[in-house]
């Protein structure tokens, strides 16, 4: 064989592996003739991968991959995806927090887990989204007014939780186990995860996923917070059955998790409230203990779901998802007469949602449809002795939709109208024994328009300008009580009107061998914009005195620009810059609104050496500025100032193991906060109070079998 001979032959081969989408090795040509490989080409490895779309170019989002959510490990979903430019987070004590998306944040943020959205116990800041991220192959913040897709709720962004692909037709076992330390709570946790094919049918596909975590109290650079363990207990199964055209999936979850409360937020009289505001840290102290005592909450998030996909043709595909879950929330104070053990909130919050989705490509052309149905239910329990911060509701809410998109080589563009109605029904009593609640029936009608470019090779332009909506959740509408984590008595609003959203976001991104860059710019006008502020009156219940907090509505105007550039002076040297600027006001006003995160700006260098053995080093630093919060309404808050502006500096370092039969090891440590900076965040509702988290070691282990 000749060597034109040879280099068809390598043609050949690379194209088998392009059209069936293998990988090839040195094993697959040692049945080729060695003669004709005596004075050879060696074909080495050809990899061919492709990627499932999640959202569309026409939007601006980031993507944190499966080793992102694991270098997370222990913490919450809020704080991973702060590693995103543009989000932050709204905190309210040491364990609880939710992510914020251009200064929305709560129920303007909608969390999708396969296909669905959490409906969550989501009434207050109090609650942190009932989810465990280990779960998740990958998650996607989409930062524009995704409601024509999604429905409402979709004012700030989405969060898409996506789980792993089952892995249909193979015919190896894929696991993935993590154990990991950390020093602040003295935390460990183990999280593993399993999946494979029945060996009588490879068409049937099955998952399984668990996590363990506990901790104690944690801490700040110079205290301990006492009664902030947590608890948490995870467990999900998927099975999957797929034959052309159809495949069939189904599966169940379990969220469960019990946190303690810091104490300090629980006052006796409001002389005390008063002086523990102006110290601004706890006075007593006990020593570190992984005991849970009074006050805590408990929740136990169940999640089944059902889903059917139907692809007739290339160019057509259907999907039908029903979910149901349900939330059993319980927060047990300090009570007299020994009544600690009942329960002063109980709630149980069921919903079925169902939704029906269908996709046909024309050539260039590409249409979307669907229909979407919610019904929610939510009782309390009696028998608790405490009036219940919100009544009993029921919400029924259906949508339907239309996308349609060009899908361009150089430019791609789309435009998309759904229409929603969601009727609220309400019925309690208060704490006055006086009846209240009422029906309350809301429909809108949104729009979305986006398109993207690519400006030659490097350079390319998206932008999306959507309408969004959302209705007042029952508790800004009922509230009337105290919520514990953040120490807080909120009031509801009856006579408030839905949200009604319009933003327009726009992206460029740069792209070569040497840098990465990309910058996001917004504006969003918000009509009837819902939040809550001090009175400067206080109530006092058994538990405590609490200042309360009232919801209110206005106009508002947000718009900010987020920067993310990463620099490759060397192939193994990666520069990160990335930071956020945010502006918000009412527009009458012109007043600033409360709870908006501060200007944030973080770099990060990382070096990965590049070695030809089975090991594989790692390093980095991290450095990270909050600045003061000077765009400040004293009227919003109850304290006339905001905390100082800080700097927290982190490390990581690693080394990842190759072994024998597809195996990897890797062991990793990572320090935040590791000058133990004693600090206070703005957007964390719990610093009238105390400091924020010190320093944290974090040891993590970890092993894939792929």
């Amino acid at each position: 064989m000749n060597k034109k001979e040879k280099l068809w032959l390598v043609i050949l081969l690379s194209c088998m592996v392009m059209s069936n989408n293998t990988l090839v090795n040195a094993q697959d040509i040692e049945h080729i003739p060695r003669q004709h490989l005596k004075d050879t080409i060696t074909l080495g490895e050809v990899v061919v991968k492709s990627k499932r779309q999640i959202v569309t170019p026409n939007s601006v989002s980031a993507t944190l991959t499966h080793d992102d959510i694991a270098r997370a490990a222990g913490k919450s979903l809020a704080s991973m995806l702060e590693n995103v430019s543009g989000v932050s987070m709204l905190q309210s004590g040491a364990s609880v927090a939710k992510p914020v998306i251009h200064g929305m944040y709560g129920n303007r943020i909608l969390v999708v887990s396969r296909g669905a959205r959490l409906t969550g116990q989501q009434w207050g800041i109090d609650h942190a989204p009932e989810i465990d991220k280990n779960a998740y192959n990958d998650v996607v913040v989409v930062k524009g007014s995704e409601s024509v897709r999604y429905g409402a709720e979709a004012l700030g962004g989405i969060i898409l939780m996506n789980a792993k692909p089952l892995p249909y037709g193979s015919k190896g076992v894929q696991a993935d186990v993590m154990s990991y330390y950390g020093s602040n709570g003295r935390q460990v946790g183990t999280v593993g995860q399993i999946q494979g094919t029945l060996p009588f049918n490879r068409q049937i596909a099955w998952s399984l996923q668990g996590t363990f975590e506990q901790s104690g109290d944690r801490s700040t650079a110079a205290y301990l917070l006492n009664n902030t363990g947590m608890r948490q207990r995870n467990a999900a199964f998927s099975l999957g059955y797929q034959r052309d055209p159809w495949k069939f999936e189904t599966g169940y979850s379990l969220f469960w998790q019990k946190m303690g409360v810091m104490r300090s937020a629980q006052m006796g009289n409001e002389q005390l409230l008063q002086e523990r505001i102006r110290i601004g840290q706890p006075v007593e102290f006990t020593p570190f203990t992984y005991q849970i005592d009074y006050p805590f909450q408990r929740v136990a998030h169940h999640s089944a779901f059902f889903n059917v996909y139907y692809r007739p043709s290339s160019s057509m595909k259907w999907s039908w998802e029903t979910t149901y879950q349900a939330d059993d929330r319980r927060e047990n104070r300090i009570r007299r007469m020994n009544h600690s053990d009942i329960p002063s909130v109980s709630l149980r919050l069921q919903s079925l949602q169902s939704q029906l989705h269908g996709s046909r490509l024309f050539n260039r052309w590409k249409a979307e449809w669907g229909v979407q149905g919610v019904l929610m239910k939510n009782s309390n329990e009696r028998g608790t002795g405490v009036v219940p911060v919100i009544p009993n509701y029921t919400e029924t809410t259906f949508g339907t939709y239309a996308i349609a998109k060009y899908l361009g080589d150089i430019w791609g563009t789309e435009a998309g109208v759904r229409y929603d109605n969601q009727l609220t029904r309400a019925d309690g009593y208060d704490w006055t024994g006086h009846r209240y609640g009422g029906s309350r029936h809301f429909e809108n009608v949104t729009f979305t328009f986006g398109g993207h470019q690519h400006l030659g090779k490097l350079l390319t332009l998206a932008t999306n300008f959507g309408m969004a909506w959302r209705a007042p959740h029952v508790y800004e509408l009922y509230s009337n009580g105290n919520e514990l984590s953040s120490g807080t008595f909120v009031k509801g609003d009856s006579t408030l009107r839905s949200e009604q959203s319009y933003k327009w976001v726009t992206s460029l991104c740069y792209h070569d061998s040497w840098v990465h860059a990309r910058i996001d710019a917004y504006l969003q006008w918000i009509n009837h914009y819902i939040y809550d502020y001090p009175t400067r009156q206080n109530v006092v219940v058994v538990s405590g005195a609490y200042p309360v907090f009232q919801y209110v509505q206005t106009n508002a105007l947000f718009r900010g620009v987020d920067v993310d550039v990463h620099l490759y002076p060397l192939q193994t040297l990666d520069y990160r810059v990335y930071g956020s600027w945010i502006w918000a006001n009412e527009q009458r006003t012109k007043a600033y609104l409360p709870y908006i995160p501060s200007f944030k700006f973080t770099q990060q260098l990382t070096w990965t050496p590049s070695f030809r053995g089975a090991w594989q080093p790692s390093m980095g630093i991290e450095h990270r500025y909050v600045a003061k919060q000077r765009r400040f309404n004293a009227a919003t808050d109850l304290t006339d100032d905001t905390p100082a502006a800080y700097h927290l500096v982190g490390f990581n370092c690693g080394v990842t193991w190759k072994m024998p039969h597809h195996q990897q090891l890797s062991l990793s440590f990572e320090g935040t906060n590791v000058l133990n900076q004693l600090y206070k965040e703005y957007t964390n509702r719990s610093r009238y109070y105390a400091h924020d988290l010190g320093r944290d070691i974090r040891c993590t282990l970890r092993w894939k079998l792929n």
